[in-house]
């Protein structure tokens, strides 16, 4: 025999998974999240519908249909054949995330790391009460462990991790692993590490700021513009006095940019100029090098050369020769 529930769809519910809610939803575009609901609505019932006919049901176009297939099959929530799509199970993907096959392990290694698992176990524990109110998804415990591993972070950078991100609000895993592999590519290990970078982040932004308003830019500075700041700052060891020397010489030049400080500041560098006392000392000397470089460089021109002298001979050669060509004429 066959037992089975006869409810109208007026009084019929579609369950979802509160893992999708919580860490896949928020990732994905509008338009897929409707994909995906109406799939998982159409799988309870064993459905068959076409993409065009889901398109003018959700009142989309068919190539956002499609796309939001494919969006979908990268996030692994559906699988599709040329005839069927599957919906996948959510909670079963982020369990096979999180399953570790158990090994065996000596007792002096599993004791050498308890008092390390006890610590960053605090750390993730503050980080899902901070952050997210005790309902953190079991991904980002898979993500914090990952970050751990890579970076080599100590616990108290880790939280400061999490803060500076939801402080930008950004607490997403992309941009939370983007600014973790910035620190340590720098060499932030612990907290001491990341206050003297913290220190030369403020201090980059603070001259990047004025010499924005100094070029009347109106925006702030790229990626690519702060790293002229870093070597200027850091390995050309010049100040804002110095640089804003640099800035007096754009003055009249109809496009100013970076590119052409940095040529100024690197020919100074070069010259070992340190101080502005210095950059007007070599300005001032500027016109009697150019002197000099054009003494070098002059060409002969008329009247700047010694004067040839002509004998009487000379002229009683052209005289025969002037005669000769009038007798042939």
């Amino acid at each position: 025999m066959q037992f089975e529930v006869v409810k109208d769809i007026l009084l019929s519910d579609t369950l979802v998974p509160d893992i999708f809610l919580s860490d896949v939803m928020p990732r994905l575009p509008s338009d897929a999240v409707k994909v995906y609901l109406y799939c998982v609505f159409l799988s309870k019932y064993k459905k068959e519908a076409r993409p065009e006919d889901m398109a003018a049901k959700l009142g989309m176009s068919f190539d956002t249909v499609k796309a939001a297939f494919v969006i979908l099959e990268q996030e692994q929530l559906i699988i599709r054949t040329p005839h069927i799509v599957s919906v996948t199970d959510v909670k079963e993907l982020e369990l096979n995330k999180l399953y570790k096959r158990r090994t065996t392990s000596e007792p002096e290694q599993v004791l050498a790391q308890s008092a390390g698992n006890i610590k960053r176990n605090q750390c993730i524990d503050s980080i899902n009460k901070i952050f997210f109110q005790g309902l953190m998804a079991p991904s980002w415990y898979t993500a914090i462990d990952s970050w751990f591993e890579a970076y080599r972070f100590d616990e108290d950078v880790m939280v400061s991790l999490f803060k500076y991100c939801y402080d930008n609000n950004a607490l997403n895993v992309k941009y939370i692993e983007k600014v973790g592999a910035t620190w340590s590519q720098k060499g932030v290990n612990n907290h001491w590490e990341l206050e003297k970078y913290m220190e030369a982040c403020e201090k980059i932004r603070n001259i990047g700021n004025k010499i924005s308003r100094a070029l009347r830019l109106s925006r702030k500075l790229t990626s690519y513009e702060e790293k002229y700041l870093e070597v200027w700052l850091n390995e050309y060891g010049y100040d804002m006095s110095v640089i804003d020397a640099a800035l007096e010489r754009t003055a009249g030049k109809a496009n100013p940019n970076f590119k052409y400080i940095h040529s100024i500041l690197t020919a100074w560098y070069k010259e070992g100029i340190k101080t502005t006392e210095q950059v007007k000392a070599y300005q001032e000397a500027a016109p009697s090098r150019n002197i000099k470089n054009t003494d070098k460089s002059k060409v002969a021109r008329r009247d700047n050369f010694e004067q040839r002298q002509y004998d009487d001979n000379f002229y009683d050669k052209l005289n025969e020769s002037t005669i000769v060509r009038k007798e042939r004429i």
